[in-house]
């Protein structure tokens, strides 16, 4: 299939988003809930780099109903591709965002009143004469933004007073997989103020990846899961790397590349800017058109990073500078006229996976597959079959 996709994206690399992988996933979390559950898919960021639009569609699939975003134009985004179904945004709310969020029917999250009551009470209906919904956050120790514990119950009385419906009241949790014992106490004071609201049966959640995981908040209305989605897990560590694989996640990105050119040098060859590599001996050098303005790192440079040989699967080192647009590589042999190379493996493996290179590189899992740009078409597929490809440069994530 790999020839049919080169030809397909009229591309030299790709990034294969594997839509089997999603919906295994997608059916870990569901089973580490309670059955009255439901899942809020976070698909901020393009779905983390694997690109918003057909994951979205992909998730609806799988029978997920609503989805959360970052901000608004990543909601408005959304409802152009057709998207249905409640769509959260989980940034903080701003005024100037009203008159975009009552066109796309979206849900703002609020954690005072002071924008709201900037609002012109008159817009503070959908369309069709409806509420306007909002989610209240709840700081239960992220400190980033939300409403005090204490600060609850005076927010909702005059989020009340405006006419405003309350659609959720929810959290999130600051620690890892490894702090459980943090990340219940955050859980323990969020049950605590908002208990008054069952009664009115106002919808609350908390557990995001991590919570599903620990299984911290997961009877509650929702969880609400990103990245563990797509099979990254939240943090890089050995210990919580070990523990996701056990759950039996699937990454479902890999970044596939077929030369662009390759040729025999001499030894004593000095390759790329600032000539940081020489030859040792005669040695094979590919070049792959892959550079750090597609999202491949500058510090993978000089032997740190490897690609992978889909064929043999021999690692082969990056070898001089990463640069703007390429990468050079020393092959062990000359290659195959169909020889690719995996930049980045759907795996967790050394040298090729993100949360190897996350851990190389001091960086946060979610950042390595994140920052891989629009340069790179997607492609998306299901067994051996192409679903949908967004091709290269013609795309927002």
């Amino acid at each position: 299939m790999e020839k049919e996709i080169f030809t397909a994206t009229s591309s030299a690399n790709y990034i294969r988003v594997n839509l089997d992988a999603i919906t295994k996933n997608v059916n870990i979390l569901r089973s580490l809930a309670k059955g009255h559950t439901g899942l809020i898919g976070v698909v901020k960021g393009g779905c983390y780099g694997l690109g918003g639009i057909p994951v979205t569609k992909h998730l609806a699939s799988l029978g997920v109903k609503e989805f959360a975003v970052a901000t608004v134009a990543e909601g408005q985004s959304l409802r152009r591709a057709g998207i249905q179904g409640k769509i959260h945004v989980i940034g903080n709310f701003t005024f100037v965002e009203i008159d975009k969020i009552i066109e796309n029917d979206l849900i703002p999250t609020v954690s005072w009143a002071d924008d709201l009551k900037d609002v012109d009470k008159g817009k503070l209906f959908k369309p069709n004469g409806g509420k306007f919904r909002v989610n209240i956050k709840v700081d239960s120790g992220m400190s980033r933004f939300g409403v005090q514990c204490e600060d609850l119950h005076s927010l909702v009385q005059t989020i009340d007073s405006l006419d405003v419906q309350i659609n959720s009241i929810y959290t999130h949790f600051a620690g890892g997989i490894m702090d459980r014992e943090g990340n219940q106490a955050q859980l323990d004071r969020f049950l605590d103020c908002s208990e008054d609201y069952v009664a009115r049966t106002i919808p609350r959640h908390a557990a995001a990846s991590t919570g599903c995981f620990q299984q911290i908040g997961t009877d509650l209305d929702y969880i609400r899961p990103g990245g563990s989605m797509y099979g990254l897990c939240v943090a890089n560590d050995l210990p919580s790397t070990k523990m996701f694989q056990d759950l039996g996640f699937k990454p479902a990105m890999s970044l596939v590349a077929q030369p662009t050119f390759y040729k025999l040098l001499p030894a004593g060859r000095r390759i790329g800017y600032d000539g940081l590599y020489t030859t040792k001996e005669p040695e094979w050098i590919a070049n792959i058109a892959c550079g750090w303005s597609d999202g491949y790192r500058r510090k993978l440079s000089l032997g740190v990073g490897a690609v992978k040989n889909n064929r043999t699967g021999e690692l082969c080192p990056i070898v001089g500078r990463v640069s703007m647009d390429s990468c050079t590589v020393r092959l062990p042999r000359k290659p195959e006229a169909s020889d690719t190379y995996s930049l980045l493996t759907d795996d967790f493996a050394e040298k090729t996976s993100y949360t190897w290179m996350a851990r190389t590189l001091n960086a946060a899992n979610y950042e390595i597959t994140g920052t891989f740009s629009t340069r790179l078409p997607r492609v998306y597929t299901s067994g051996e079959k192409i679903v949908d490809i967004m091709h290269a440069v013609d795309y927002t994530n």
